[in-house]
C-alpha cells in the first residue's frame, strides 16, 4: 500500500539521551506536527500551552516512545534539538539584539555545537543537623507549576520542591518523589538560605548551552552563551522553524 512505503520513506534516527542512560529512535517533523508548531507560536498561547506542545511535538517524533513532561530538562534540550537538526538543518539563521549594544545583529549557530554541562543526575544536601535532602536534575513537568518561565526566587522554590525526591535521617528514610508540593514544600521551607541558594546552582548548571558568535556593523566580535533552560527555551522557540 502506499501508506506502507510513505512510512518507510521517513528517514529514522537513534540518541542517546544522557539521564534516561537509553537509546531511542526518533524521525524529523512531519506535518503532522505543524498543529503543535502553530500553538507554539502562537502569540496568544500560554506558557504551560507551549511546553505541552513542545512535549507533543518530541513525543509524537519519537513515536511516543517517550514521555517528555517526565524527561529532565537536561534530556528534553537534547531531544528538541537533535529533532531540530535533522527536521531542518544543524545551521540555524536567526536575528538577536546584542545585550550590550542593542544593535540588532543577524547569526548562523551550528547546533551541533552545543555543550553538555550536566555532571551529576542527582544532588545531595547534608543539613547542619545530619539530615540528608536528595534532589534530581529537575522534569519538564516541573516547569508546568509554573505560569511563565522562572524568574523569581518564588518560581525557583517551586522548581527545587518538584525536584526534591528523597529526605532521610538517622531513623528513616522517606521517599517523597511522588508527594504533594505542598508535603514538599513543608521540608524545603525549613532549610536555610545557604542550602536553597546550593540546591539552586544544582538545578541552574544541569543544561546544555551554545556559544553564539557574531559581529556588529563595526566589526566588533561579541560572544554570548545561552546556557539555562530558561533562555535555551526561549532561543528554541525562535529557531524551532527558521
Amino acid at each position: 500500500m502506499i501508506i506502507d512505503v510513505l512510512k518507510k520513506s521517513i528517514p529514522e534516527y537513534k540518541i542517546t539521551l544522557p539521564n534516561e542512560n537509553k537509546t531511542f529512535s526518533y524521525r524529523p517533523m512531519l506535518v503532522k506536527e505543524e498543529k503543535y508548531i502553530a500553538i507554539i507560536n502562537n502569540i496568544k498561547s500560554t506558557f504551560e500551552e507551549k511546553i505541552l506542545n513542545l512535549c507533543n511535538l518530541v513525543d509524537s517524533c519519537f513515536d511516543n516512545k517517550i514521555k517528555s513532561e517526565h524527561l529532565s530538562i537536561t534530556d528534553f534540550q537534547i531531544a528538541l534539538n537533535e529533532i531540530r537538526q535533522k527536521s531542518i538543518s544543524e545551521l540555524a539563521d536567526f536575528q538577536m539584539v546584542c545585550p550590550e549594544s542593542g544593535e540588532q545583529v543577524k547569526v548562523q549557530l551550528n547546533l551541533e555545537s552545543f555543550k553538555l554541562n550536566t555532571k551529576s543526575k542527582n544532588f545531595t544536601l547534608k543539613t547542619q543537623g545530619n539530615t540528608i535532602f536528595k534532589f534530581e536534575n529537575p522534569k519538564v513537568k516541573t516547569l508546568l507549576l509554573l505560569d511563565d518561565y522562572p524568574k523569581t526566587e518564588e518560581d525557583w522554590f517551586l522548581i527545587l520542591c518538584g525536584s526534591l525526591v528523597e529526605i532521610e535521617n538517622e531513623k528513616e528514610k522517606i521517599s517523597i518523589k511522588d508527594k504533594s508540593l505542598e508535603e514538599k514544600t513543608s521540608y524545603i521551607e525549613l532549610l536555610q538560605k545557604s542550602d536553597f541558594l546550593e540546591i539552586k546552582k544544582f538545578i541552574r548548571s544541569n543544561t546544555v548551552s551554545f556559544k553564539i558568535n557574531y559581529k556588529l556593523s563595526d566589526s566588533t566580535p561579541k560572544e554570548i552563551e545561552v546556557n539555562d533552560f530558561v533562555n535555551f527555551l526561549k532561543f528554541f522557540l525562535v529557531i524551532l522553524t527558521s
